[in-house]
């Protein structure tokens, strides 16, 4: 059954007095009303922006079995400045990785003999990355300090780094990236929800991302300004 999401934009409003914002999605109002300010100038450089959610917007346009994209709107009727970052969701995939370090340790054939856990716990199906690793290894079984791998190889002794994803189901209550699981068209990885950005009428451009600013830019409005946007939002998840 395909559940209704909530869409959780980021950014910070700035000044000693609220900000006014009008958000707007595919024409329909979904948000209207006053978020709190920090007593503060905007951060320079700018950067990637902000985690802090700025509002919240409950709305039927995005049901878990919608993929796609609409226009929004969103404007600052007074204040100082707001920053707008990124777009979260709740009932989107999501998950967490199991990460081991393993210092001063050896494959011999397919046998992982670790000299010295640094971080983390060693699981199976651990991925393994490290010098002179065979492409796709993982470990298979095993336990302690003695663990059978799945490629046959010789590695002298190195850090190796295990990694295993596991995925988390969506939920009502755990917010992820708007857009997912798909191909950025904006050189972003992980991508920017948004295409088409504008700000009072204006086309925006970001300059190539860097390793430090990959992801969702993040623009300033200033009071009276309005930034709009073509917003695409991934299929959702649940349970």
């Amino acid at each position: 059954m395909a559940e209704n999401r909530t869409l959780q934009f980021l950014g910070l409003a700035y000044g000693n007095a609220p900000v006014l914002l009008n958000a707007h999605i595919n024409g329909t109002v979904v948000f209207s009303g006053e978020v709190p300010t920090v007593n503060s100038y905007p951060p320079d450089p700018l950067g990637i922006g902000s985690n802090q959610s700025l509002f919240s917007a409950d709305t039927t346009l995005f049901p878990t079995d919608f993929s796609g994209a609409y226009p929004v709107t969103i404007s600052v009727a007074n204040g100082y400045a707001t920053l707008i970052s990124g777009i979260n969701c709740n009932y989107m995939s999501s998950g967490v990785y199991d990460t081991a370090v393993m210092k001063d340790s050896t494959i011999t054939d397919t046998t992982l003999t670790v000299g010295t856990l640094a971080s983390g716990t060693i699981k199976i199906g651990q991925v393994l990355s490290g010098t002179d690793i065979v492409a796709n290894t993982h470990i298979i079984s095993g336990s302690e300090s003695t663990w059978t791998v799945n490629n046959s190889q010789t590695v002298a002794a190195t850090t190796i780094t295990g990694q295993l994803w596991t995925p988390i189901t969506g939920n009502a209550t755990a917010f992820s990236a708007c857009y997912v699981n798909q191909t950025p068209t904006n050189g972003t990885n992980p991508p920017d929800p948004r295409a088409n950005i504008t700000i009072d009428g204006i086309p925006q451009t970001r300059a190539a991302p860097t390793p430090e600013t990959m992801g969702p830019w993040s623009y300033i409005l200033q009071g009276g300004s309005t930034i709009g946007f073509d917003l695409t939002v991934s299929l959702g998840n649940v349970a």
